[in-house]
């Protein structure tokens, strides 16, 4: 009987402290309503906060951007100097999804403002400009379908819009962090020579295609539009048509979560980077580095194609550097471009006589060292005949020559192959002979081959300069007057 009273005693206590526990887990938050919104005070302001136990009270506004379950208060107000613009930054834990709003107290009114969802990564963002001697409620309210969770909260002023002409652009490049929601815009002022041509880099880490804007010397406002620029970051060149103070602003990419660091350089352009470029002489290999992340983005080379060739540009580098091979002629069309690959690259095709140019360019702001190699070979073609002929008959005990003619008319060893016709068993190899082509042409004799039928074919073999050819046969019959 004791034992039974023990075990039930012992049972009546944990089931209350399982009581206690649960209701101690379920206290809303002491900023469950509107009435007890917690201050948040001067700013910069960050508090932390708990969805955990929240409510949602009788008569509370709905929100401008989900359907939304408990919620919690925070509160702030301005005097008659309130800043320009306000952010307020909300980063739920766990799997938090949130809803944040933004409420201007009038009375017993709360007029909407603003309202952003926490993104994926747990994310919101929003901004407000503030009236004078007012009140604002912020709202952070978890949404109908999602778990309850802690979160912080940061509210702060947001930064002006930069104004022209911007600060002095730093030797060294200017680098800043921006974002889509709060700090979206930076501006630098460099002085530039007309005439003179620049290269532009704008390096950036995250997605999203940040902006360059070029504006002209006298610039007052950023509000018009710029003259030149980058739409998605990367690398230009830029020619000023006047001296002065430039200004360039640089822009965030939009709907993109998180902050987005960026580096900018600005620098005189050489040769190379632009016309006339490096001449990059046949058979030769040429090694440089590229730094995608600064300002050395391109290498710029040309060269001359003189006869109808075979050419080929091999691409040496690292085996992760994104670096691209571009072929380009003379009037700037693009004829081939090994593009959006990593390691090694090469472009082989037949061109014609003219000017060409070789870009090798960095991709994702790469840096590393390269390698380009370059090779045209003259494309050749050859022809065999007998004595002049692509079919010829001679008598029994006469001589012949079989000639090779090379267009166009090039130096170089050429292999003659000679077959003899059996009527049971067909063509049969009888001999290779070596020759040397001069001025196109190489002659092998033949002193009085054997009744029959003949044929001949030979390959130009080719130099370092002129591509291998094959002929066709030529045909030879040695045969005497029919007889009876």
């Amino acid at each position: 009987m004791v034992r039974t009273t023990a075990r039930t005693l012992v049972l009546i206590v944990g089931l209350l402290l399982g009581a206690a526990t649960q209701a101690l887990a379920v206290s809303p938050p002491p900023n469950d309503n509107r009435d007890s919104a917690q201050p948040l005070g001067a700013l910069p302001a960050a508090a932390t906060g708990t969805t955990v136990g929240a409510t949602v009270e009788t008569n509370e506004p709905p929100s401008g951007c989900a359907q939304t379950a408990g919620s919690v208060w925070y509160s702030m107000s301005f005097g008659s100097s309130p800043p320009g613009e306000v952010g307020v930054k909300v980063q739920a834990n766990g799997d938090l999804d949130a809803a944040v709003d933004v409420f201007q107290r009038q009375r017993s009114q709360n007029i909407p403002v603003d309202c952003a969802r926490t993104d994926q990564n747990g994310f919101a963002g929003s901004t407000f400009q503030p009236s004078a001697n007012a009140t604002y409620l912020i709202r952070i309210a978890q949404r109908a379908n999602s778990t309850s969770s802690t979160f912080s909260l940061k509210v702060f002023v947001v930064p002006p819009p930069p104004s022209a002409p911007g600060p002095a652009l730093p030797a060294r490049g200017g680098h800043g962090v921006l974002d889509s929601t709060f700090d979206t815009q930076d501006a630098y002022s460099l002085q530039l020579q007309a005439g003179t041509t620049y290269k532009f880099n704008l390096v950036k880490t995250n997605d999203g295609c940040m902006r360059l804007g070029i504006f002209p010397p006298g610039t007052s406002s950023f509000g018009g539009s710029a003259v030149a620029g980058l739409r998605c970051a990367g690398y230009r060149l830029f020619t000023p048509t006047v001296s002065g103070l430039w200004s360039f602003l640089v822009s965030a990419a939009q709907r993109i979560d998180g902050s987005q660091p960026y580096w900018l350089h600005i620098a005189p352009a050489t040769s190379l980077e632009m016309a006339p470029g490096i001449f990059l002489p046949n058979f030769a290999h040429y090694t440089a580095k590229l730094q995608g992340n600064i300002d050395t983005d391109v290498r710029l080379f040309r060269f001359d194609v003189t006869t109808f060739s075979d050419l080929t540009l091999f691409l040496q580098a690292a085996s992760a550097a994104s670096f691209d091979l571009k072929l380009l002629n003379d009037q700037g069309k693009y004829l081939q471009c090994n593009c959006g690959s990593e390691g090694e690259e090469t472009i082989r095709r037949q061109m014609r006589p003219g000017r060409y140019f070789v870009v090798v360019q960095a991709e994702n702001f790469e840096s590393g060292p390269f390698t380009l190699y370059r090779e045209s070979r003259t494309i050749t073609h050859v022809q065999i005949s007998f004595d002049g002929s692509g079919y010829e008959q001679i008598s029994p005990g006469a001589s012949t020559r079989v000639t090779a003619t090379v267009s166009p008319a090039v130096d170089g060893p050429v292999t003659f192959e000679l077959q003899y016709f059996d009527p049971v068993e067909g063509w049969q190899f009888r001999g290779n002979y070596r020759a040397e082509a001069v001025n196109g042409v190489a002659v092998l004799p033949l002193p009085a081959p054997e009744v029959g039928r003949w044929r001949a074919s030979v390959v130009y073999n080719g130099t370092h300069s002129a591509a291998p050819a094959t002929s066709g046969w030529a045909n030879l019959l040695v045969a005497g007057p029919l007889t009876q």
